[in-house]
């Protein structure tokens, strides 16, 4: 039964307690919701209440260090509270109103925002919407693989994984700055690849140039108005260090001429049967036509056919797929080679090899790679320089292209104009020739037939003069085979080194992030 609680109520319940009187509860009257109840333990002012089948309880604490007014005063608030539907009676509630009758001290104010915390978190909200590193890689190299050389999007994808870009992983691709490509670049020159550096920066140029088109820059972010994006059109490699850098070998690099011994020993070799006959034909091939190793690596069966005019010869009909100039100018004029019968009959048995097995390539892939669990493409251009290193030759397949330039004018009288009928894809016509590109289909076959009957014949002079001092097929097969192991455990010793180094490295710069953070911390105690 309701009563209206007074101080002589609120007495009698503290004697009460002291007595150890039986448990009881008192409801006021005067304010709806107030409740003292008296036991053993103690007499505590609560609050409770019913309100659309939601009954709502609160301690509010014990008198006399709460009033029976402080107490109606607190209940009338949490009343009000519930009827407006402005919060709940709850602890936080009650800390309120003990703040504001004085019974506790206000809690101290938050320190103020720290203004670089708050400058990173308002960046990083709106950075939110617009592409990481990952994403606009991912997106610029599908618009590569869509309008460029299937080998372009290749050599780019290789370029733009590489291990120290990974700095990058995680970053808006907004945010990177040109000193931090700068950086990247530098570090790869200063790590001794220096021609790498060069082409990591050619490769990340082109992709900011993308990046800054006009209806791609919303999506990575950049803008003109706030200067956000990095203008990369600047970024180049270090400056080429002085004098020329012998490989391994002792060659310099782009200087060697493959002598008339190195183009007779790889065509001797290759004729011998030790290597397999994919290989084999691929050194025929690179040797007799003087074409660079990516033509060949991924020469199409159905480009070679029978020169119907001259029985027995065969004709090489290439597509300007590996021609910059051409696919920038849109321009499907193809490359014709005829193949004298002598070369024409060793290509025979390849050809009738891949039609069998359903191969569009004449070097098929002969196992499949790191990252391909099928072996359906075409044979590794590499493979040409490692077969060549297996050899014991010095020459690389660009060195063996440059026998025909060289022996071919000093040795066989040949003019310039017949040399670049077989090596230049343009065939010594400009470019920009109208005439030449829209009016003329002539393959000039009849110009380049003496050529190439005069540079077959005269490698295969070379090649049989090779053949006459190699050793054994047997010893000839282990002399190959213990180089191949020799190059291999070499290689992988030097991959193994720098994975170490690395991982030394990442240790020191996290035992030096380590000692930063301490020292900071230190700081900041003090």
């Amino acid at each position: 039964m309701p009563i209206r609680l007074s101080k002589t109520h609120v007495d009698k319940a503290l004697r009460d307690v002291a007595a150890g009187a039986p448990a009881y509860d008192l409801i006021d009257s005067q304010q709806p919701g107030l409740l003292l109840r008296v036991g053993p333990r103690g007499a505590r002012w609560a609050f409770k209440i019913v309100r659309s089948k939601t009954t709502y309880r609160l301690t509010l604490g014990s008198p006399p260090g709460l009033t029976l007014d402080e107490a109606r005063e607190i209940v009338a608030n949490a009343q009000k509270h519930v009827a407006n539907r402005t919060a709940a009676p709850d602890d936080r509630f009650l800390e309120a109103e003990f703040i504001r009758l004085g019974k506790v001290a206000p809690r101290p104010a938050p320190p103020p925002r720290d203004p670089v915390m708050v400058a990173a978190w308002t960046r990083h909200s709106e950075d939110l919407p617009f592409w990481t590193w990952e994403e606009a890689r991912a997106e610029y190299l599908a618009e590569v693989k869509r309008t460029k050389r299937p080998d372009t999007w290749k050599d780019y994808g290789a370029k733009l994984h590489m291990k120290e870009l990974s700095g990058l992983d995680g970053l808006k691709v907004r945010r990177i700055t040109l000193e931090d490509l700068a950086k990247i670049v530098y570090a790869v020159h200063k790590s001794g690849r220096e021609t790498q550096a060069r082409n990591l920066a050619s490769a990340l140029r082109p992709m900011w140039r993308w990046l800054w088109l006009a209806h791609v820059r919303s999506s990575a972010g950049f803008s003109v108005e706030d200067r956000i994006g990095a203008d990369v059109s600047k970024l180049k490699a270090p400056e080429r260090s002085a004098g020329l850098k012998p490989r391994a070998n002792g060659k310099i690099p782009g200087k060697h001429v493959a002598t008339p011994a190195e183009i007779g020993t790889t065509l001797a070799i290759a004729r011998t049967g030790v290597l397999d006959p994919t290989v084999s034909t691929a050194f025929e091939v690179l040797v007799l036509t003087a074409q660079r190793r990516r033509p060949i690596a991924d020469a199409q069966v159905e480009d070679f056919v029978d020169w119907a005019e001259m029985p027995g010869w065969g004709i090489w009909s290439m597509s300007p797929r590996h021609r910059k100039t051409a696919d920038k100018r849109g321009d499907e004029t193809r490359h014709v080679l005829p193949l004298p019968p002598s070369m024409w009959a060793r290509l025979a048995p390849q050809l009738q090899r891949c039609r069998e097995a359903g191969s569009p390539f004449l070097f098929p892939q002969m196992r499949p790679g790191k990252n391909s669990p099928e072996a359906n493409g075409h044979m590794s251009d590499s493979g040409l320089n490692h077969r060549l290193l297996d050899m014991g030759l010095k020459a690389s397949p660009h060195d063996l292209r440059r026998g025909l330039t060289s022996h071919g004018r000093k040795i066989l009288k040949m003019t310039r104009e017949e040399i670049k009928y077989i090596m230049d894809h343009n065939e010594g016509i400009p470019s920009d020739d109208v005439l030449e590109t829209h009016y003329s289909d002539d393959d000039r076959l009849d110009l380049k037939q003496p050529v190439m009957d005069r540079w077959i014949a005269w490698c295969d002079e070379q090649a049989a003069a090779a053949a006459a001092g190699l050793p054994p097929l047997d010893q000839l097969a282990r002399e190959i085979a213990t180089r191949r192991r020799v190059r291999e455990a070499e290689g992988k010793a030097k991959t193994a080194a720098r994975k170490k180094a690395d991982e030394e490295k990442a240790k020191a710069e996290a035992a030096e992030e380590e000692k930063r953070i301490l020292y900071a911390a230190m700081l900041s105690a003090a």
